[in-house]
């Protein structure tokens, strides 16, 4: 059925995005059967049909031998194992969806037909599938687990001194990017004013959508105008983070009138509104639906994500003026994505964003961040710092703003030394032991 085959397609995107970022081909999960059927002539291209001929437990072996090998040969950490093993799930699980899903179609038929149903019992989690029901599944995930929980514990592989960043100083990157996407903006206005009283007014506001042919001054014009374009987009997106640490797929997939919406709303702070009280504003904000980021199948519709009232009009110029220029109106003339690829005027990709995140952050702090890792300093941020003081109600609050419980922002998103979280307690018992 189509949704059958559209189940299969996400299976497999999701497995294929995880698998590119570990080394090892599909041919190496079996190097023994690979090795012995080429010295017997027979076919060198081993599928998916030739690892896992079945559902049965027996079958996760090529995986647990690739496993060993992995951990022999390359050293690799538990957290890595446990990535690989993630993948892993999901390619065995596109392997049997077809299998599954006429198996399903059959008995359905048979309900139908006889109206009595099968006697197969299901699984009785509530997020599971029928796929999670399968014996290579179950032990996979087994394993899976096994992996994560010694990750858990294990020592960190990488040196993060390369690429953490204090919360502060990641704010201070973004207000340097702001300042020299700045003069990129007034020296273009200049240079555009120039051109316009030289040729009489000639010049279009909108140099991108010249006519051809054009002149040297329009042409260099449109140039500066997409650099700007491009690097208005990376200024919005680490402002972005800053408001809304998020993972970095909602921001590649902001679609502007479906969960990008500019709204009006109250601002009851003098502060906010230069004196003025309960005046009318526009913000824009994030509106996610179940299906649009990862945890939604835990934590169902989001509120709404606010962005900072102060980027309102930035947001609103970077779409009057800079997005056009990124625009492919040849191929893709009225994309709804907020965020566009320079080259191709596409979505952004996982990596493109990435790099765009770590080289800002290189260029400014000498520090390779990463999308992900903004959200563990986010939290540690505000776990470590006294002048906060946040309580154990405004910390659950920021992991449910962030799409995930409390106790994964204390495991995982929380990287204070075990020192630093302790101090609290050392200075509490002085306090208490005053002699």
């Amino acid at each position: 059925t189509t949704s059958a085959i559209t189940i299969r397609k996400q299976i497999w995107e999701r497995a294929r995005d995880k698998l590119t970022n570990y080394s090892g081909r599909i041919g190496d999960l079996d190097g023994e059967k690979y090795v012995a059927m080429q010295k017997e002539g027979m076919k060198s291209n081993i599928s998916l049909y030739d690892i896992f001929p079945d559902s049965r437990t027996e079958s996760t072996a090529p995986i647990l031998q690739y496993v060993i090998w992995m951990r022999s040969q390359r050293q690799i950490s538990p957290n890595y194992e446990a990535n690989i093993l993630r993948g892993l799930i999901k390619l065995v699980k596109f392997r049997f969806a077809s299998e599954l899903s006429t198996s399903i179609s059959s008995r359905n038929n048979s309900v139908n037909t006889t109206g009595r149903q099968s006697s197969a019992v299901p699984s009785t989690s509530k997020k599971s599938t029928p796929l999670d029901d399968l014996p290579i599944i179950a032990e996979l995930r087994n394993i899976h687990r096994e992996a994560g929980s010694k990750g858990k514990k294990a020592p960190r592989s990488s040196d993060e001194g390369k690429k953490w960043l204090e919360w502060t100083e990641y704010l201070e990157v973004i207000d340097m990017l702001k300042a020299d996407l700045l003069k990129m903006i007034e020296n273009y206005e200049c240079q555009l004013e120039v051109a316009l009283n030289k040729s009489g007014n000639d010049v279009p506001d909108n140099v991108q959508n010249t006519p051809k042919p054009v002149s040297p001054n329009v042409k260099s014009l449109q140039k500066q105008r997409k650099e700007i374009a491009v690097i208005f987009q990376h200024y919005l997106i680490l402002a972005f983070f800053s408001c809304v640490p998020d993972r970095q797929r909602t921001f590649r997939e902001l679609e502007l009138g479906r969960n990008f919406l500019r709204v009006e709303t109250t601002i009851s702070n003098e502060r906010e509104n230069n004196g003025r009280d309960d005046s009318s504003s526009f913000i824009w904000v994030i509106k996610h639906t179940a299906d649009d980021y990862k945890t939604g199948g835990a934590y169902g519709e989001r509120p709404p994500l606010p962005l900072h009232p102060s980027l309102t009009p930035a947001i609103d110029d970077f779409l009057d003026r800079w997005r056009p220029a990124l625009v492919n109106e040849v191929e893709n003339p009225s994309s709804p994505y907020l965020f566009l690829q320079p080259r191709t005027g596409n979505p952004m990709t996982p990596n493109s964003l990435y790099q765009i995140v770590s080289r800002c952050c290189y260029k400014y702090k000498q520090k390779k961040t990463n999308p992900h890792l903004l959200r563990d300093m986010i939290v540690t941020h505000v776990r470590k710092n006294a002048d906060y003081s946040a309580s154990e109600k405004e910390l659950e609050a920021l992991a449910l703003f962030m799409g995930h419980s409390i106790r994964m922002q204390r495991e995982s998103y929380d990287r204070r030394t075990l020192g630093q979280k302790v101090e609290p307690a050392i200075q509490l018992m002085k306090i208490v032991n005053s002699f």
